[in-house]
């Protein structure tokens, strides 16, 4: 046997561990032979794993192993289905191909190569094995290992890239110097903590110059304890093998290079933990103040403190470190500036020239707290300042007019007025009226929209009895070999699925085999028996037959013992109970010739046998008990005979030996027709599927109308009644009744109010379709059902309301629907109107885009049906900005389940929020005071903040929509604003602001009674004066 056929023999039979002996003590030439195989194998294996993906894959799907068989789509290679199965085969031989060329390629570029290739690793596997390719490696020679090494590493681009694992582990094994390769550094810092890692020393200083290093360690902490890297500098610094001056250094040149804070966080974490003594930072300290300027904000909160703890500084270095701090925009930097400002003016650190420019640059600074303390500073050293007064009196006009006023009347200058802002109001966009529906078009075969798909329905409905012939032309290029698996799903929960029947029926009639019939309903499946039978004495038995007599005589009972509809039951029944009779309660036979039932016949026959089988252990004859098996006439006891009882236990879903229950006609009928449950799927999308459901029936059984009724005219979904009748005329002249879902639907779509005119054409017409259109035009239609939701969550395992019980630990919010309406006589509809789960599951809103649509008359409806998609997105079908836009353009009523929807797209900060507010306040439909209640509660109760809300509110109003947003700012502060127990945040402060800002732009008058409790405290922060400021614009006469 040739070494190469070896060597195949332990690839092929997968023995990895005599593969890598084998290779290891191969000579030269041997190597030599075994790699130049190699390809040759690689490529017969793909090949051979090709044809075995092609003939499963035939084999599988039903189409044999004849590729000519195929449909277009799958003859190709490239079908993902193939291409995963060769990807699969060649992966489980991939260990020991490296392990192989690993041993056998003689250059080292090859090598790498080889060693890197994608086919060789399995495509779901994290963690792999290179222990045997590392044996393979570090036996070759070592030149040749260092350069192999450094190919690999230079291959590496990202800290997950597959290659990784074996590089580190070779660089370890073989003491080959890493390369200089920044991805190499991040990717070993991405692999973790090593104990004792022999590339410790090399790559652990290569980490403040590699770029991208910071962000691989972002998540590195100190606290509560440190976290891996953080703790093995720690361990390693306290054992002498780190150089603090060398960690200190890195840190400090890494500042110096720059980055943004995330990039930095790690390395002032490293800075913290090394801890520079007063005389190390003294060595750097003109590094420190180089920092303060302008590098981000925790890199300057450190350097500054090293800063405090040296000195004394050179004077301008004092004076250039003071302004750099009053001039950035953090408020803790700008005030510690201040304060070093005001021990450098009383000790002459720096010169007061300068230290007054530091002061007027934080005159500007946008923190209130920060100019107050620079105007208090201004008065305190108003002598020494003095010199410099004209600099100080040109910057009055920065600060507020109120502190501009105290500094002015001392240094001179113009305090700012207190008017507010001039605003010049934007104008509201035009109001739009939605566009005619489009004619009816096939389209091709990925028909996605509601449009689409009504386009799509009307056509093939019009044409089905037409032309048979040609619509079959047209739908066959598209869906011919489409969706070859159809027929075999159980439920058709997506329009697709039903577009891809119809047309299938057009093309080939009769296709569809159907549903099988279901399988036989087994009464005892889930449920569970134990038996015992014990013995009686005769006292206990004659008691039982005395206490069983008086009952036959008072109540004429059935015979034996009854059983409860309890989970679970017992019975006792004495030797007599069962003579001739079981426990299922039949009479007992009065006559030996009376005609006699199996005992215990109702029950399974494994029970049944456990029974027999214990009266025979207790001395029961066989005789009587092949009669009590068979149902025989009961043979004489014996002298010895015991008397005894059978007790049953059961458990089980029914009662023990409830009637059999019938199949629910209308789960059935939704099962033969491939229709999900109501509970599987939303409402509306339940409402759609029975209108496709009903037009897939129809063309099978050749019962088409020539016309549907419910096809929108306008681009909303609304129908022109008029041309409903006129399409009821149509079918009553062709003899045909209209589909009852169509028929509802098209009910649905009529617009608001009576039409009387349609009414009394449509009742001329004297068909049943014709006298329900008329009834529901001449009566309004679809009454406004009562439409909303209430806020819940879930604490634990159970659900609340926030109206009912305040939460301790909220695990997650819920909005749960609120919806109901009278009947309405019409099935499908009433169905429709049902209140939705709060909870999703299955194909729940499947068809979301199509649902203003279905009731765009009514609006508020959809949207509560949308609230269980709203929040939790991830996924989930969620609720977008273009449903919401279409509900701006239908009909009806709308309220805080409207109100809500667009509130949560203002907190996302979404870009089509604004223009939908805006559009919704043009058309005259925002509902401006639920919206504002909805987003406090938003902002209170979910994870959404309050600045992109403010954000959105402002572009809103200088949009055109001011007054519309301060109705929103108005219901939105007394839900939103803090308690008397809260602390007020920024954002508390900023939305008064805005709201300020709005009521002097509108001119508001009112108070708002939480406004005004906050504007009395008497406190001096921010969100007081503001409370203050709105207080007076609105009491303002």
């Amino acid at each position: 046997m040739s070494v190469w056929q070896e060597v195949r023999d332990l690839i092929t039979g997968r023995k990895s561990a005599e593969l890598t002996d084998r290779v290891i003590a191969l000579t030269d030439a041997e190597r030599a032979e075994v790699a130049k195989e190699l390809p040759g194998f690689l490529k017969e294996l793909r090949t051979t794993a090709l044809e075995m993906a092609r003939e499963s894959w035939g084999r599988d799907n039903g189409y044999g192993s004849n590729r000519d068989n195929w449909p277009s789509w799958a003859r190709t290679d490239t079908h993902w289905e193939i291409r995963e199965a060769v990807s699969e085969a060649l992966a489980e031989f991939g260990k020991l191909l490296r392990v192989t060329g690993a041993g056998t390629i003689s250059g080292p570029a090859a090598a790498a190569a080889w060693l890197t290739r994608r086919e060789f690793d399995p495509r779901w596997e994290e963690r792999r094995d290179f222990t045997d390719v590392i044996r393979v490696l570090t036996a070759r020679p070592v030149e040749w290992q260092a350069d192999v090494a450094a190919r690999l590493a230079e291959k590496i681009r990202t800290g997950r890239d597959r290659v990784v694992p074996l590089v580190l582990a070779l660089l370890r094994a073989s003491g080959a110097e890493p390369p200089k390769h920044d991805p190499l550094v991040i990717a070993w810092l991405s692999a973790g903590v090593v104990r004792d890692d022999p590339l410790m020393g090399t790559m652990l200083p290569r980490i403040f110059e590699a770029e991208g290093a910071g962000r691989a360690l972002m998540e590195e902490r100190l606290d509560p304890r440190p976290t891996p890297w953080l703790a093995a500098v720690k361990r390693l610094l306290a054992a002498g093998k780190l150089s603090r001056a060398e960690l200190l250094d890195g840190c400090v040149s890494r500042f110096l290079r720059g980055g943004d804070a995330v990039n930095l966080r790690f390395f002032v974490r490293l800075h913290e933990l090394v801890d520079p003594a007063p005389e190390e930072s003294a060595g750097r300290a003109r590094d420190y103040l180089r920092l303060l300027p302008a590098a981000p904000g925790p890199v300057a909160d450190m350097a500054l403190a090293q800063v405090r703890r040296t000195g004394p500084h050179d004077s301008a270095d004092v004076a250039e470190a003071i302004g750099a701090l009053t001039f950035r925009a953090e408020a803790k930097l700008a005030r510690a500036g201040l304060t070093w400002l005001d021990k450098s003016v009383r000790t002459a650190d720096a010169p007061v020239e300068e230290l007054a420019q530091a002061l007027v640059t934080a005159f500007a600074h946008t923190s209130f707290d920060v100019r107050r303390r620079a105007a208090e500073l201004a008065l305190k050293h108003a002598r020494l300042f003095a010199p410099h007064a004209t600099l100080i009196a040109d910057a009055v006009p920065l600060l507020p007019a109120d502190l501009g006023e105290q500094v002015a009347a001392t240094f001179g200058g113009d305090a700012a007025g207190a008017d507010p802002e001039l605003f010049t109001p934007g104008t509201l966009p035009a109001r739009t009226e939605p566009g005619p529906f489009p004619e009816p078009a096939l389209g091709g075969w990925n028909i996605s929209t509601w449009v689409d798909t009504e386009r799509w329905l009307a056509y093939v409905v019009a044409h089905a009895g037409r032309d048979r012939a040609a619509l079959r032309e047209q739908l066959a290029p598209s869906f011919t070999d489409s969706y070859p698996y159809l027929y075999g799903q159980e439920r058709w929960h997506n329009s697709s699925d039903w577009i891809a029947a119809l047309a299938k029926e057009v093309i080939s009639p009769g296709t569809d085999p159907g549903m099988p019939d279901p399988e036989p309903v087994d009464p005892w499946a889930h449920t569970s028996f134990s038996v015992h039978v014990g013995v009686l004495s005769p006292e206990k038995a004659a008691e039982l037959e005395r206490q069983y007599a008086a009952e036959q005589e008072e109540s004429q009972a059935s015979a034996g013992a009854e059983i409860s509809d309890a989970d679970v039951s017992a019975a006792e029944v004495s030797k007599a109970d069962i003579s001739g009779a079981d426990i299922s309660g039949a009479d007992v036979p009065e006559a030996e010739d009376a005609e006699c039932e199996r005992a215990f016949g109702e029950l399974p026959d494994h029970v049944r046998a456990e029974i027999f089988r214990q009266l025979e252990e207790i001395g029961v004859s066989a005789e009587r008990i092949a009669a009590m098996r068979d149902g025989l006439p009961m043979p004489p006891e014996g002298p010895d005979e015991p008397h005894y009882t059978v007790q049953i236990g059961y458990s089980g879903w029914g009662p023990m030996f409830g009637e059999p229950r019938t199949p629910d006609p209308a789960v059935e009928f939704r099962r033969r027709h491939r229709i999900p449950e109501p509970q599987q799927v939303s409402p509306p999308d339940m409402f759609l599927l029975h209108r496709l459901s009903e037009l897939y029936l129809a063309l099978r059984a050749g019962t088409l109308p020539p016309v549907l009724l419910s096809t929108p005219t306008v681009m909303s979904g609304h129908l022109d009644p008029g041309v409903l009748v006129d399409r009821l005329k149509v079918c009553a002249a062709a003899g045909v009744e209209p589909l009852p879902a169509d028929l509802q639907q098209a009910l649905l779509r009529v617009p608001r109010g009576s039409h009387p005119e349609a009414a009394e054409r449509a009742a001329e017409i004297g068909s049943p379709a014709g006298a329900s259109v008329a009834t529901w035009l001449a009566g309004g239609g679809l009454p406004d059902p009562e439409a909303g939701f209430r806020w819940g969550y879930v604490e634990g395992a159970s659900e609340y309301f926030y109206d009912e019980r305040e939460p301790g630990h909220v695990g997650q919010v819920r909005l749960r629907p609120v919806l109901r309406a009278e009947p309405t006589g019409h099935e499908l509809i009433d169905g429709l109107l049902a209140e939705p789960s709060p909870w999703r599951w299955d194909e729940h809103g499947g068809a979301m885009g199509w649902w203003p649509a279905v009731l765009p008359s009514h609006r508020e409806v959809v949207a509560v049906n949308y609230l269980p998609h709203l929040l939790y997105q991830w996924n989930h079908p969620g609720v977008y900005p273009p449903y919401l836009a279409a509900l701006a353009d239908a009909d009806g009523p709308v309220g805080d389940a409207t109100a809500i929807i667009l509130a949560y797209f203002l907190a996302e900060r979404s870009p089509d929020a604004v223009p939908l507010l805006l559009r919704m306040a043009a058309r005259g439909d925002l509902p401006a005071e639920a919206v504002g209640r909805q987003l406090a509660l938003l902002i209170r109760r979910t994870w959404f903040e309050g600045r992109p809300v403010l954000a959105c509110l402002t572009e809103a109003a200088r949009q055109g929509g001011h007054e519309q947003v301060w109705e929103i700012l108005r219901s939105m502060l007394p839900v939103l604003l803090p308690e008397e127990d809260e602390r007020p945040t920024v954002v508390y402060s900023e939305a008064v602001a805005l709201a300020a800002d709005v009521a002097a732009w509108v001119k508001a008058r009112g108070e708002i009674p939480a406004v005004s409790a906050h504007a009395a405290s008497g406190r001096n922060s921010r969100f007081a004066r503001e409370c203050v400021r709105l207080r007076d614009q609105l009491t303002r006469m």
